[in-house]
C-alpha cells in the first residue's frame, strides 16, 4: 500500500511548513523499513498484525472513534518515549485537520501566512509532547490545543501590527532620521546606539525590508519561530520609539 502524496502535499511555488511536514512524512512512509504499530496488542478491531504508518493514512478514517483514540494514544506514547520519527509521523497523520485549521487562521490575516503555518506545526509538536490526552477525540484535542495557541498569537500579532504601522513604512523618507537616509542605515544606527542587537536587526531587516518569511529567517538564525517573533516584536517597539524620538528632536 502506498501513500497518496497528492492528498497531503500541496504543490506550490514555495512549500509551506505544512507542505514540508507532509514531505517529511511521505519520506518516512516510502522507506522499506517504515515504522509499524502492533495491531494485535492494540486490539479494538485493528488488524492483528504489524500496521505500517503508510497503511494508517487510509486506515484511520475508517476506524470507529474508540479505535482511532487507541491508535492516537499509542502514537502519543511513542512520541513521548521514543522521539523521532514518531513526532513527524503524528503530524503527518494529522495533516488534513491541520490544513483546515491553518486555513481558518490565515483568513483575514494581514501578516505572512507562513508564520502561522510554522507556528501551528510547532504548537502541535508541543501538544504531542505535553497535552492531556484523557477522554475521547484525542487527535481533535491535540489539534484544538495547537489551534487555540496560534489563534492567541494571531490576535496579538494583528493588534500589535495596528499599533506599529510605522514599521511597515520604514523605507519612507519621513520615517527615517535625516542623518541616515536608508532603512538599512537606520537599523545599523540603532545597533550602534544600543537600541537593538545585531540579531534583532537581522530579524527586522530580513522579514520587514526584504520580505523574507519570519519562519525562514528564524531557521537561518537557529531560533524557534515563536522566539523569533517575540524578539522581533520587542525590538520593533524599541526601534519605533527611537525613530519617533529622533524625529521629534530633529
Amino acid at each position: 500500500m502506498s501513500v497518496n502524496s497528492d492528498a497531503i502535499f500541496v504543490n506550490g511555488n514555495r512549500p509551506t511548513p505544512l507542505d514540508r511536514a507532509a514531505q517529511a512524512f511521505c519520506e518516512i512512509c516510502s522507506r522499506t523499513d517504515a515504522p509499524t504499530l502492533n495491531g494485535r496488542t492494540l486490539g479494538h478491531g485493528l488488524p492483528p498484525r504489524p500496521i505500517s504508518v503508510r497503511e494508517l493514512v487510509e486506515l484511520l478514517p475508517l476506524l470507529q472513534p474508540v479505535a482511532r483514540d487507541v491508535v492516537w494514544r499509542e502514537l502519543v506514547r511513542l512520541v513521548r518515549t521514543s522521539g523521532e520519527p514518531w513526532p513527524t509521523i503524528a503530524v503527518g497523520l494529522a495533516l488534513p485537520g491541520l490544513r483546515t485549521a491553518a486555513a481558518r487562521l490565515v483568513r483575514d490575516y494581514s501578516g505572512d501566512p507562513e508564520d502561522l503555518d510554522s507556528e501551528l506545526v510547532t504548537a502541535f509538536y508541543e501538544a504531542l509532547a505535553g497535552a492531556d490526552i484523557d477522554g475521547p477525540m484525542v487527535c481533535a484535542k491535540l489539534r484544538a490545543t495547537a489551534y487555540n495557541q496560534v489563534r492567541r498569537m494571531r490576535y496579538s500579532a494583528m493588534a500589535y501590527a495596528a499599533r506599529t504601522r510605522d514599521l511597515d513604512s520604514l523605507s519612507e523618507p519621513s520615517l527615517i532620521p535625516a542623518r541616515d537616509g536608508h532603512p538599512d542605515f537606520v537599523l545599523a544606527s540603532a545597533v550602534n546606539a544600543g537600541v537593538i542587537t545585531r540579531e534583532e536587526a537581522e530579524l527586522i531587516g530580513a522579514s520587514r525590508l526584504e520580505r523574507t518569511s519570519l519562519s525562514a529567517v528564524a531557521q537561518r538564525l537557529g531560533l524557534p519561530v515563536t522566539t523569533a517573533w517575540c524578539r522581533r516584536k520587542s525590538a520593533e517597539a524599541r526601534l519605533t520609539a527611537w525613530i519617533k524620538e529622533d524625529k521629534s528632536s530633529s
